[in-house]
């Protein structure tokens, strides 16, 4: 669920409190007291990529479509706030009151965006974390074994073992394993995203919404599609494809017609390709800091299922709808009503649907309990 602060300033204050208060305590009260140099000086370096990484996510603009002025407008949206056509992949973020690139949420722990260019800065402040947290962890437990299995020895020293150390190892354990955990968590979301799935947050919050109303019950949602693609494509509006669309509703409505077989996310390609979209291409500049992306953010490529050729099969056609295919409304089938008929007129089949733009708007909440707008997005523009 997404965490909405009153003061935006504690965003940021609470992250470098937890990063001073676990990194800067375990080395003075406990690290220092057993720690070789070397090792010390590697935590120390690992904590300073932290906080350079999270400053780059911060303060690293996520990109905005300047001098965007496209040839085909015909699947793209205006933004009325920014006065421009938003980019393939593009939001409006009402907090940061721009255009974002490749949106995937609006940070409340950087006040920023992350998007297509600091996308990489935000992944690396997760890697840092995760490094950092797991050394330390891996540390503080090899100290409280040595404590424990010298608990009963005349040989140490009480100078050796100090109250301090015991306090701090008792608070910053628990502590320092808790935020690897959550920190894990956020980090295998960003992973199954972008790099197994190629889609940001926000795209992967629309497949889930599409998802669930296709295989909701008595869903007219393939319907809809279909009214999509003769919308678009006019001359796609033939006897043999109305012929089709019957056949598949047909199919649908007796669970013979997958999800993914009707409905394609077209920026998903290969893991090396996601890779090379959201990190670089190079290794190299998925490890440097101030690395990014080498395209523009404002085209990407899509996959092989994506393109549209005359004269294929409606069911081919379908996949190869703009994303999001229903054009990117909050809807659910039990909020709103849809009244979608495959009737015949003089031997066709016609797909006739009395759905409006206003019982569209209706939100729809995933399994986290998020809406689109608990990601950022303005709902007015988008």
């Amino acid at each position: 669920m997404a965490i909405k602060l009153k003061r935006p300033w504690v965003g940021i204050a609470v992250p470098c409190f937890i990063i001073s208060f676990i990194g800067y305590n375990a080395h003075y009260f406990i690290l220092s007291n057993f720690l070789s140099r070397k090792r010390q000086i590697i935590f120390q370096c690992f904590l300073s990529m932290i906080w350079l990484s999270y400053y780059l996510a911060i303060y690293t603009n996520p990109g905005k479509p300047i001098q965007f002025n496209p040839k085909d407008t015909s699947n793209l949206k205006f933004c009325k706030k920014c006065e421009s056509w938003k980019p393939e992949r593009a939001h409006h973020c009402k907090t940061c009151n721009q255009c974002v690139l490749m949106m995937d949420h609006h940070c409340p722990w950087t006040m920023n965006c992350v998007g297509y260019f600091n996308y990489p800065q935000f992944l690396r402040f997760l890697v840092w974390v995760l490094i950092t947290t797991a050394f330390l962890f891996l540390q503080l437990c090899t100290r409280i074994k040595f404590i424990w299995d010298h608990r009963n020895s005349r040989n140490i020293s009480t100078t050796l073992i100090t109250k301090s150390e015991l306090i701090f190892l008792t608070i910053l354990t628990p502590f320092d394993a808790f935020i690897f955990l959550t920190i894990f968590v956020l980090f295998i979301r960003c992973i199954r995203n972008q790099i197994f799935n190629g889609m940001t947050q926000i795209e992967n919050w629309e497949l889930e919404r599409l998802e669930s109303s296709y295989y909701r019950r008595n869903s007219k949602f393939l319907g809809t599609l279909i009214n999509k693609v003769y919308d678009l494509y006019p001359d796609e509006k033939t006897i043999e494809h109305k012929s089709e669309a019957a056949e598949l509703i047909e199919r649908k409505s007796k669970g013979r017609l997958r999800f993914m077989t009707v409905v394609n996310f077209p920026y998903d390609n290969s893991i090396l390709k996601n890779i090379s979209t959201a990190l670089g291409s190079s290794p190299l500049l998925w490890i440097f800091p101030w690395a990014v992306p080498e395209g523009d953010g404002l085209y990407f490529e899509h996959n092989e299922f994506s393109g549209y050729e005359k004269g294929s099969s409606l069911q081919d056609i379908l996949l190869a709808l703009p994303w999001p295919p229903d054009g990117g409304r909050q809807a659910t089938d039990m909020n709103h009503k849809t009244q979608v008929e495959v009737i015949q007129e003089d031997g066709e089949v016609i797909i006739r649907s009395n759905e409006t733009e206003t019982q569209r708007r209706t939100a729809w909440k995933n399994e986290w309990g998020e809406e689109l707008e608990d990601f950022g997005v303005d709902p007015e523009e988008d």
